[in-house]
């Protein structure tokens, strides 16, 4: 599956959901974003995790200030086309969607990680890939893409980190902007800057963590949405995701 779309964006549409399961490729989109087509975009979370003002330039990141629906009803009140990033499920709204989906073992370790590392969350993997909150990998993924939600761009972060020139063409139609310029920014230069946050970028390294005992429940949980979306089986293989140090077309290798 690459780039998938139903309709354009409308016209008057002024707000864009980011939208994904944590630790999915969001960023990686907003990155893409600023690089190349120069859109800034906002979080409803705050995105405190970006400290670094250089991090924040590469990533594009705005505040939306103390109140996030305040400030989105002032976009629309406005008129001016924002993209704004969650990791919520859909809300009942008519706003076109970005949504980046990512091989779900992979995701979820990623996610596992973020939770320890930035927020100090005593979860276990089994606990993250059964759903917390009421939310499964999953169940987030059937909610944005397969619930009859109309004009949502999908996304796979294994095309996007490579640099994949349709996908970024998808976004250039979907978004109504000009073709893209040139996308060059080196996954080790994020790393560099904020290792914790940007770890590896790779698929395989991830899913190599799972016990076979957690591949089959993965497997139980979400093998049905991972087929869908034409992904291997919990217990395959992780196909060959691109080297995070570049994320350019002209110079991706396996990760």
């Amino acid at each position: 599956m690459g780039a998938t779309m139903g309709n354009r964006r409308r016209p008057k549409e002024v707000i864009i959901w980011l939208a994904s399961y944590p630790r999915s490729g969001n960023t990686l989109l907003r990155i893409i974003l600023k690089r190349c087509f120069g859109l800034d975009s906002y979080s409803i979370y705050g995105d405190d995790e970006f400290a670094d003002p250089a991090v924040q330039q590469i990533v594009g990141e705005k505040p939306v200030g103390p109140d996030p629906k305040a400030f989105l009803q002032h976009m629309l009140q406005e008129k001016r086309l924002v993209c704004v990033k969650t990791h919520q499920l859909p809300a009942a709204d008519s706003h076109s969607a970005i949504y980046v989906v990512r091989d779900g073992r992979a995701a979820v370790v990623s996610h596992y990680h973020y939770l320890r590392d930035f927020w100090d969350t005593q979860i276990t993997l089994d606990d993250l890939i059964k759903g917390i909150d009421n939310r499964s990998w999953s169940q987030h993924v059937n909610a944005w893409l397969f619930s009859g939600r109309s004009n949502v761009l999908t996304l796979r972060y294994e095309d996007i980190i490579r640099g994949d020139k349709a996908a970024q063409v998808a976004i250039a139609a979907f978004i109504g902007k000009p073709p893209p310029s040139e996308f060059d920014v080196r996954f080790s230069e994020l790393h560099d800057r904020m290792p914790a946050f940007f770890r590896a970028g790779s698929n395989e390294s991830n899913i190599a963590e799972m016990t076979p005992e957690q591949l089959a429940l993965f497997e139980r949980l979400h093998g049905g949405t991972m087929h869908a979306l034409g992904y291997p089986a919990a217990n395959a293989r992780a196909g060959r995701t691109p080297d995070p140090q570049s994320l350019s077309p002209a110079n991706s290798r396996s990760a």
